[in-house]
């Protein structure tokens, strides 16, 4: 293919959720919107497909997408280059949709106290806008998604009434927990925790655009009918309305004027063809790790420290909700894998003076079937025959998996630059990363172990396996931070980077604090916000 020049009024780079969001939201207002992907756009019947024909369905979430050598994704550790304590074993996915294909769909709003956590409780940083600036935009995010949740339940964990504030009810009706998460539920709260249902992206009533979920128990990797929201959804509104897709299109260079503004991006192909994209306004929307790997290549003699960087904090402060892993056997019968695959969470250690010392955590008990992970195990302990299938029969009743998911603080040593040692295909430097956690951290590991221990008394359940070696969630945060000051943040507080006025950042690389629960509802409300400030300001 030739090389290209094109020229738009809004180049979005990354078509996730929060790209496709803005997309969509544009292009319905009748503006010129290009939207650039590094990946391939594929249809979901041929993911599921392949996904069918694997002989091995438990291997990584990846699995039913395409690993392109010119947008390679983490899965088995080859593209990201590891150079801190901790091992950053992230997975995301560079295609159409983005991530989203694979997540398990939990949608949680931050709490009021999590946008102002330094003033609360004396650590990490405020967010520049509070909790009541962005309830409106959650509830729109909430309906474009289709969140289900239940409206009685107090989220931050207290046992009180419903938390945090909402100006709407939830947009459809919560899933049920399954007979075997009441049965654990119910051992909860008889012991004191709060244990409550996790708002997701999973349908719970039909629309006309989308099924409600069936109970496949395969949110993820994939959702086979589409009940579960994918950002490919909000791609083809964009689409419909008008809206140009690059797709297997890396872009590897933001340029910049004299004056400060944006002026084009560059691009690759497989090929090896190039292409320029210019345009009036620029949102870069791809994750926490591509977002400040592009802009820190983006050097030029004006901006030597690449672009949006003359506070130095470009691509540092990189957090995750790094976590911990437990798996159980009960004395009774619960048998997971029935309905979605996340439902219920405890969320005791959300809130509360105590973190001022400590993380905060949720604690999920993960609802996947467990019965090919069991066997396999039992297999290579040498157990055969009759003993097998009795071990399996009993393990996969009565075998829990919990994932605890910690609060991690910003560091500005927590970072990702470009490789200056390795590329891809492309020739495109691979993303190197330094990653480690603190005391604050290791307090709260403690805490959460404490707590699992004891849960495991209150189920009558032994620990079979313990993992507490820093899990990844695969929830990428931070590298590109908000604040009010250009001194020591990126972007300000409607997402614009304080350096140059006509570009705008969207994802959760923003977070200049992170709670403790998954963060792309709170991404997608700023996506939205985003767009409506596009939408209020004229291109000029």
């Amino acid at each position: 293919m030739a090389n290209t020049t094109l020229d738009f009024d809004y180049v979005i780079v990354g078509s996730g959720v929060t790209g496709a969001l803005i997309a969509w939201q544009l292009s319905r207002h009748g503006k010129r919107v290009c939207m650039i992907e590094a990946g391939d756009h594929i249809q979901r019947w041929k993911a599921i497909e392949h996904y069918r024909s694997l002989p091995d369905k438990s291997i990584a979430n990846n699995s039913p997408y395409p690993n392109l050598e010119w947008a390679p994704n983490p899965i088995g550790g080859h593209y990201l280059e590891q150079k801190g304590p901790v091992n950053y074993a992230t997975t995301y996915i560079r295609m159409v949709g983005g991530t989203t294909w694979h997540w398990d769909s939990a949608t949680w709003r931050l709490l009021p106290s999590d946008f102002e956590l330094k003033t609360r409780y004396g650590v990490g940083r405020d967010w520049p806008i509070g909790y009541e600036v962005l309830e409106p935009w959650y509830q729109k995010a909430e309906e474009q998604l289709g969140v289900n949740g239940w409206d009685t339940e107090d989220q931050s964990g207290q046992g009180k009434d419903h938390y945090p504030p909402r100006s709407q009810p939830y947009p459809t009706p919560g899933h049920p927990f399954s007979w075997g998460q009441q049965v654990v539920a119910g051992k909860l709260e008889a012991a004191g925790y709060s244990a409550i249902h996790e708002p997701n992206a999973r349908l719970s009533v039909a629309t006309a655009e989308r099924p409600a979920c069936a109970g496949n128990n395969t949110c993820d990797p994939i959702c086979p009918i589409g009940a579960k929201y994918t950002a490919d959804f909000h791609v083809q509104k964009a689409l419909d309305h008008g809206c140009t897709l690059l797709s297997n299109s890396v872009v590897y260079r933001v340029e910049a004027g004299d004056d400060g503004k944006i002026t084009a991006v560059h691009f690759r192909r497989p090929d090896k063809s190039t292409g320029t994209v210019s345009g009036k306004v620029f949102v870069i929307a791809a994750n926490a790790i591509e977002t400040p790997k592009l802009l820190l290549m983006s050097v030029s003699e004006r901006y030597p420290q690449g672009i949006a960087n003359t506070s130095g904090q470009v691509g540092r402060n990189l957090m995750d909700h790094t976590g911990l892993g437990f798996n159980l056997v009960t004395e009774d019968e619960v048998w997971p894998g029935t309905g979605p695959n996340a439902l219920l969470v405890m969320l005791n250690a959300r809130e509360g003076k105590f973190r001022a010392e400590r993380a905060s955590y949720k604690t999920k008990f993960r609802n996947t079937a467990v019965n090919f992970a069991v066997t396999k195990s039992l297999i290579k302990q040498g157990i055969m025959g009759n003993e097998l299938y009795r071990q399996i029969k009993y393990q996969s009743a009565r075998q829990l998996s919990i994932a605890v998911d910690l609060e991690t603080l910003p560091n500005p040593q927590n970072r990702i630059v470009p490789s200056k040692d390795r590329t891809d295909s492309l020739g495109i430097p691979v993303p190197e990363i330094h990653y480690d956690v603190d005391d604050y951290w290791n307090k709260g590991r403690d805490a959460a172990i404490a707590d699992v221990q004891n849960i495991a008394k209150i189920l009558n359940a032994k620990i079979v396996a313990t993992d507490t070696n820093k899990q990844n969630r695969e929830h990428i945060l931070g590298t590109m931070i908000m604040g009010n000051s250009p001194t020591d943040s990126v972007v300000d507080k409607n997402c614009r980077t304080h350096d140059h006025p006509n570009l705008y950042i969207a994802g959760t690389s923003v977070f200049p604090a992170v709670g403790c629960v998954n963060p792309t509802l709170t991404g997608a409300a700023l996506a939205l916000r985003i767009a409506d400030t596009l939408l209020q300001d004229p291109v000029t």
